[in-house]
């Protein structure tokens, strides 16, 4: 696959995110789903939030909302977040050929289930502005990626983004949530309807949010994030401070 890594890289920064169509083909989401039912499997003992292997299981109100390190407990989606096809335009992104990877996250978003990610930016979750989090390359320091491994339609809880709001920086909408309102009336919201196999790179202060599913099969994506060396202080459920990955050129 030919990728026009200048455009990408331009639409990361302009408005926040970029996408690859097809990314992953049949054959990688097959592999993948495997790991996905292994982990629903077990995710049927649990009914509250806690660690199998190096994976955090994460409840809330008897929903299984992701589950935090997820090759923690079935080791190939680390493979997945290691994959070239990923670090080959997080690298760009980035300007670097290392990387910390902090985020390795299975979401279902099941059928029935009430599980919902309001607008937020990442950069609160990195924890911006505290010392266990400091923008190192002056731009967010910070890449998530979002595959596909389900279709996404306009009731299945799609990605959504605003925009080039990530030209606003680090915004304290936790204890202002009018924040929010003022950003979509500012810049307009679009939805993400990502195909399986499609992968979307996003930025920390990008704001994004995703609705419920109100169809009768799964919405699932992994999703990976990687950090500038020397950007994060803080420790993850199962990764610690990181895993250290290393593009060869």
């Amino acid at each position: 696959m030919e990728l026009d890594y200048d455009k990408l890289v331009k639409d990361f920064y302009q408005q926040g995110y970029c996408v690859v169509e097809g990314l992953f083909d049949p054959k990688d989401l097959k592999n993948i789903e495997k790991s996905f039912d292994n982990l629903y499997q077990a995710s049927l003992s649990l009914d509250e939030t806690q660690m199998l292997k190096l994976a955090q299981f994460v409840f809330n109100e008897d929903a299984l909302n992701r589950i935090v390190w997820c090759g923690g407990y079935d080791e190939f989606l680390l493979d997945v977040g290691a994959d070239k096809r990923i670090l080959n335009i997080v690298s760009r992104i980035l300007e670097s050929n290392e990387m910390v990877q902090l985020i390795n996250q299975a979401h279902f978003k099941l059928p029935g289930q009430k599980v919902e990610f309001k607008w937020h930016q990442d950069s609160e979750h990195r924890r911006y502005g505290t010392h266990m989090w400091e923008d190192v390359d002056g731009r967010g320091s910070y890449v998530q990626t979002l595959l596909a491994i389900d279709d996404m339609n306009a009731d299945n809880g799609p990605l959504k983004f605003i925009p080039n709001s990530n030209q606003e920086g680090h915004l304290n909408y936790k204890e202002d949530p009018s924040i929010i309102d003022e950003m979509l009336e500012k810049y307009e919201a679009v939805d993400v309807m990502l195909k399986a196999g499609d992968v979307a790179f996003f930025g920390p202060y990008v704001f994004h949010s995703s609705s419920l599913n109100k169809t009768d099969s799964p919405r699932r994506v992994l999703i990976n994030g990687y950090a500038q060396p020397g950007a994060n202080k803080r420790e993850y459920p199962g990764v610690g401070l990181g895993r250290h990955l290393k593009l060869n050129s």
